[in-house]
């Protein structure tokens, strides 16, 4: 498996595995086309059997329940890192420089009080580095994640990103903040032709501190208006889904869950503290 770095979360524009890998039927014939292929490929066989035979972080974790729910409502959750390993997570980000996205100045998260970075105001920042950081790639390689990663996306991934991201708490209104901060507003992930994601709190999250909210089931399916772009506002979210369809996902530090991140999904600002959540994406 190629591990490639890259927690700028790095896009390309208009490409043609975002424009396509919005749909389900797309996601699916991939995941065809990828087994046939890794069929074929003794060195990945290799890997499979290397990697799942080390031990997990996840001990105890069902990989077939967690399959099984994520097809019917796109999300398992279940996971649960040591609080020694989010430690580590948390210091590194702590002592490790950040940035915003479209500014490239660094600067540390103790830098920015109360959601101003000098005279700037700030919504989110990046941390940079991973690499650097043993913990994380630890984890990104841990056997129970690639399982999950495997059965969901119909083969062994070839790229694996982490990523590391405050989430800056402000008072200012939600409005305000969405066009500084895309990801408040309701989307689907279009990052290529198939893809799944682990999502772990660093921080304790509530209701008041960042949580990931989700349309359960709404990963495939999409009514047709929602296909051609992957930001909509809660209004026409609501149009088409019931809001009992509606997660909003609390935890403490070191929860976890795994999504198919092509659900339609949000951040809730923060409001009475930094969030910092750590994802990892396979595809």
């Amino acid at each position: 498996m190629e591990i490639i770095v890259d927690n700028r979360l790095i896009r390309v524009p208009q490409g043609i595995g975002q424009k396509l890998g919005r749909f389900y039927l797309t996601r699916r014939s991939y995941s065809v086309m990828k087994n046939t292929i890794q069929a074929f490929d003794k060195n990945i066989s290799h890997k499979k059997r290397e990697l799942m035979s080390k031990p997990s972080l996840f001990a105890g974790f069902c990989v077939e329940d967690a399959i099984d729910t994520i097809h019917k409502k796109s999300v398992a959750f279940g996971l649960k890192l040591p609080s020694d390993k989010t430690d580590r997570i948390h210091d590194f980000a702590i002592n490790n420089f950040c940035f915003e996205p479209e500014h490239s100045k660094e600067f540390k998260i103790n830098e920015v009080k109360n959601s101003f970075l000098h005279n700037r105001r700030i919504f989110r920042a990046l941390v940079t580095n991973l690499d650097n950081c043993q913990t994380i790639q630890e984890i990104i390689a841990d056997p129970i994640l690639l399982k999950l990663a495997c059965d969901c996306l119909g083969y062994y991934p070839s790229r694996v990103t982490p990523h590391l991201t405050w989430s800056i708490a402000s008072k200012c209104p939600v409005e305000e903040i969405k066009p500084y901060y895309p990801p408040t507003n309701f989307h689907y992930d279009t990052a290529g032709y198939n893809f799944v994601t682990a999502y772990f709190y660093i921080t304790d999250v509530d209701r008041e501190s960042g949580p990931h909210v989700m349309i359960c089931n709404s990963h495939r399916n999409k009514p047709f208006p929602l296909l051609f772009s992957g930001r909509h506002s809660d209004e026409k979210i609501y149009r088409y889904y019931r809001r009992e369809n509606e997660l909003v996902v609390t935890g403490k530090a070191g929860f976890g869950f795994f999504q198919d991140p092509s659900c339609i999904h949000k951040v809730i600002p923060p409001i009475t503290q930094n969030r910092l959540l750590f994802q990892i994406r396979y595809s």
